[in-house]
């Protein structure tokens, strides 16, 4: 049995759904049967079998490609779970497209071939753009996002083309220091991942694709596959400081922009695709350090990423189905009425916001280490700065996510819940998925060494990590703390009276509801985020948007001259013919 087995699977299982009737009773059940099947298959061919390298020359499966290929396999088992609840039309084609999303992303992972790797990254790209457009109203966003993915692509080939003129093999290896291919490559990945400045294709789909193929691909695979594409480039080509600390400064610009921009939204859904740029910066941090502490950390932080962003999206989709709504002005109070959904969203907003012992922290804490290793005379302000962009960042986030868990399950009640009927409440495949990533949140946190660093970078890495993080111990001294705070508490007898608020005889209209919406409004008024913030309303940092009007533009100018006027075109037939004869 070999790698190849789980890919030809998948694709096949793509044509199948593609022919299969739109028939609830008959994809569902086959979709999660394929699905769970293809995780089994994937698992046993990588860890219960001796893998023919020899039998597949463009192929590869070192530790890290056959870390990232059980967690698409895993991701694949875990969604389509999830859509199985959530997707109620168009599901044979949903299914179609999923399957040949996840063919393709392992098909990227384990390629040792340029060629190969460009058609199963092209394909994913291709999967991404039919996925959103099953939504109705996303057909902008779709084009919006294959626009920005092809551009990068044919940038992609480009960084390739001249990979192989400089070593004359299309084989991923070690290559020479070409700064063109470097930053064609590095586009690709970046406009995979969603790094800055090829980032804004990632909002939109958020807010008008199907919730699951947001959490899918945008939140996981996407983010996977770039930061993949990333890691690799740092292997095959010996960057420069000078271009590690540029790379480093997109990274810190990343981080600090993204999570402002998270702070001001009233979308649930689109606060976390801000977000999820957010957290692509640090893994281009810690990748683009050069140190192993850095790469470890960058590398543990793209996988962390991809599962408590994907519970988070997974959660906000349950919200978003049982309300009605993702905006975060109508929810509130939901906490009682959706308890598996608001203590998924919890932990994974604490794995995020790098608070320990969970996941987030452990893979931030080695990006820090990582960054402060890195740190040489030549760039020791600009490292110093990219750390602190760091640390304010995840101060930055764990505030937003504070108005976000908040706004939906805290605070005073929502007037929506009073008519959610108990049909649309929490069922089994709509929580088992975020609790298992949760239960991913924590298990990462706590037993990181055991779980991941080791088996995928080797023991030579525990030299590295040891004594920079001990888990178990911050752990034990965490549960202390509280479990003394709660004894305190409970010792001290004091008990709270409630009352009403009284507001001299006044009714409270539902308007007057307050919500964590209004947490930080004050920010869009101060000095100079004001100003920043309506240039980014007019999408004066969104270069497709600036590309898109500057071309309608040009457009609009040579329109002006082609008129439809017979004796206009002959002057200008006249006026080339004379610029032609002097050329001559």
């Amino acid at each position: 049995m070999d790698l190849l087995l789980p890919i030809k699977v998948s694709a096949a299982l793509a044509v199948i759904f593609f022919i299969l009737p739109d028939k609830r009773k008959l994809v569902v059940p086959a979709a999660l049967t394929a699905a769970i099947s293809l995780f089994i298959i994937s698992i046993y061919s990588l860890f219960f079998r001796d893998i023919a390298i020899s039998s597949m020359p463009y192929f590869m499966a070192d530790t890290i490609s056959k870390a990232v290929y059980s967690l698409i396999s895993f991701f694949g088992a875990i969604m389509a779970l999830y859509s199985s609840g959530f997707i109620t039309r168009k599901l044979n084609r949903y299914f179609a497209y999923f399957f040949l999303t996840i063919a393709s992303s392992l098909g990227v992972v384990i390629s040792a071939n340029w060629l190969i790797f460009t058609i199963f990254w092209g394909i994913s790209g291709t999967a991404l753009f039919l996925m959103i457009q099953l939504e109705s109203g996303a057909n902008a966003a779709a084009k919006k996002t294959m626009i920005i993915l092809g551009g990068s692509d044919s940038l992609l080939i480009l960084g390739i083309a001249i990979i192989y003129y400089a070593t004359g093999t299309f084989t991923i290896g070690t290559a020479p220091w070409s700064g063109l291919a470097a930053a064609c490559l590095l586009a690709a990945a970046l406009a995979k991942a969603g790094g800055m400045p090829l980032h804004t294709w990632i909002p939109g789909c958020a807010e008008k694709a199907p919730l699951p193929v947001t959490a899918l691909i945008p939140a996981a695979l996407d983010k996977i596959l770039g930061i993949y594409m990333m890691t690799r480039l740092f292997q095959i080509m010996r960057f420069p400081p000078e271009a590690r600390m540029a790379v480093m400064i997109i990274g810190a610009i990343t981080i600090i922009c993204a999570v402002f921009m998270a702070l001001k939204q009233h979308n649930a859904k689109k606060l976390l695709a801000y977000h999820a740029i957010s957290q692509v910066g640090y893994m281009i941090l810690g990748i683009a350090s050069g140190t192993t502490l850095g790469l470890i950390g960058g590398f543990f932080h793209m996988v962390n990423n991809a599962i408590y962003k994907c519970a988070l999206f997974l959660g906000t989709g349950q919200v978003e189905k049982t309300t009605g709504t993702a905006r975060l002005e109508k929810l509130g109070g939901l906490a009682k009425l959706l308890p598996f959904t608001f203590a998924s969203m919890l932990i994974a907003s604490f794995a995020i916001s790098g608070i320990p012992p969970f996941n987030g922290f452990y893979s931030k804490w080695l990006i820090y280490q990582g960054i402060l290793e890195a740190n040489t005379k030549d760039f020791q302000l600009l490292t110093m700065l990219c750390l602190l962009a760091a640390l304010f960042g995840s101060g930055l986030t764990l505030a937003s996510f504070m108005k976000l868990i908040h706004a939906i399950f805290l605070g005073s009640s929502s007037p929506l819940i009073g008519k959610i009927e108990p049909s649309r409440r929490e069922k089994f495949s709509l929580v088992f998925p975020q609790i298992t990533l949760a239960a991913a949140c924590i298990l990462l946190g706590l037993f990181a060494v055991n779980i991941f660093i080791k088996p995928v970078f080797g023991a030579a890495a525990l030299d590295e990590i040891r004594g920079s993080w001990s888990p178990g111990t911050a752990a034990i001294l965490i549960a202390a703390g509280i479990a003394i705070g709660l004894l305190l508490y409970w010792l001290s007898g004091v008990k709270t009276r409630r009352t009403g608020s009284f507001i001299g005889g006044y009714t409270v209209a539902p308007e007057m509801r307050l919500s964590g919406v209004a947490f930080y409004a004050s920010i869009e008024n101060i000095f100079p985020f004001r100003q920043i913030f309506r240039l980014a309303d007019k999408k004066i940092f969104d270069f497709y948007e600036m590309l898109k009007t500057g071309l309608f533009y040009i457009i609009g100018i040579l329109r002006y001259f082609h008129n439809g006027v017979l004796s206009n075109y002959l002057a200008w037939i006249f006026a080339g013919a004379v610029v032609i004869f002097l050329t001559l």
